[in-house]
């Protein structure tokens, strides 16, 4: 057995046992308020501190904790779109972000998931990706009327590759159902499953087949003193739940 296979098979038993542990501490208050509560009082549990590193967050296994009634895809990575070579994030807002009427300072926003073979219309125009293994990237193209406008943005396939290897070569994903009691919340952490990734040609033919998407959340905002700015610049790859299987082979 290779020196990294010895690491991993190590890396899930001290894995499992401290999932154990919390598994039968019960019932745990969240650690933080809002969505990303769940992984966080996880990690916490496991004396981790919250980072914004590319490398896993265990070891060498990368955790996910998602609600385990949630059909909503798994968040792999955040990557930056560009265009030209440079960042393509405030160009896409400005040039395909609409006006949030639920903001009163009518602040523009561009909220899409953006497939390759399923579109929507968003202000006219319509979105999918493209894997090009000429240009060895991940294009996303506007369309209005039936006809391609542009190529709004990129992803070069080293980076995804790197991001996508760095991160999860080794994935943990772990179900918790929340109660909720005198105004908080609280975890029971129930069940755990452990992964180990395909390949990059598999994660590239999942977002040709509309498995792998891209959520985009990006907003606009005002600094204090009165200059424009990015407040939200979310994108992120993220994977179907019923293709986990796809992409994973599942190891524990």
């Amino acid at each position: 057995m290779r020196g990294g296979e010895v690491i991993l098979r190590e890396d899930v038993l001290i894995l499992k046992k401290e999932f154990k542990k919390i598994k039968n501490m019960g019932l745990i208050k969240s650690l933080r308020k809002g969505p990303t509560g769940i992984g966080y009082t996880f990690e916490a549990l496991l004396n981790k501190k919250e980072d914004q590193e590319s490398k896993p967050d265990f070891r060498s296994i990368e955790l996910k904790c998602k609600y385990a009634y949630s059909k909503i895809p798994l968040s792999l990575f955040s990557c930056a779109p560009l265009k030209n070579g440079n960042y393509a994030t405030r160009y896409i807002l400005e040039t395909y972000g609409y006006l949030n009427q639920e903001i009163s300072n009518n602040e523009k926003v561009y909220y899409n998931n953006v497939f390759s073979n399923y579109t929507k219309d968003l202000g006219g125009y319509r979105f999918n990706l493209e894997v090009d293994r000429n240009k060895k990237q991940v294009v996303m193209k506007a369309s209005k009327n039936g006809e391609v406008v542009e190529e709004v943005c990129y992803w070069d396939f080293d980076t995804l590759e790197k991001r996508l290897l760095n991160k999860l070569t080794n994935l943990a994903i772990i179900y918790a159902y929340p109660y909720y009691r005198d105004n908080a919340e609280y975890f029971k952490y129930i069940k755990m499953d452990i992964y180990k990734l395909k390949s990059f040609e598999k994660f590239l033919e999942l977002i040709e087949n509309d498995e792998v998407l891209i959520h985009f959340y990006i907003k606009d905002g005002i600094t204090d003193i009165g200059t424009p700015r990015l407040s939200v610049r979310e994108v992120k790859f993220a994977l179907k739940l019923e293709s986990i299987s796809k992409l994973f082979e599942k190891i524990a």
